[in-house]
């Protein structure tokens, strides 16, 4: 995971979270996205999506 250059991680990243970023807004989505640091990207991805959506419907 630490191999792949930002570029890719946010490759990554916009795949699994592809759903917020199907937006008719895309331009500002990849503007946030430029705003997160590597190393958030790497935990993002390394927990997985399933770890994170279960927290945001746990406190919804």
């Amino acid at each position: 995971m630490k191999k792949l250059t930002l570029k890719q991680l946010r490759k990554k990243f916009k795949k699994m979270y592809l759903e917020e970023f199907e937006d008719s807004n895309e331009s500002f989505m990849d503007f946030m996205l430029d705003l997160i640091s590597e190393e958030v990207l790497i935990k993002v991805i390394g927990k997985g999506e399933d770890y994170y959506s279960s927290l945001f419907y746990k406190y919804k």
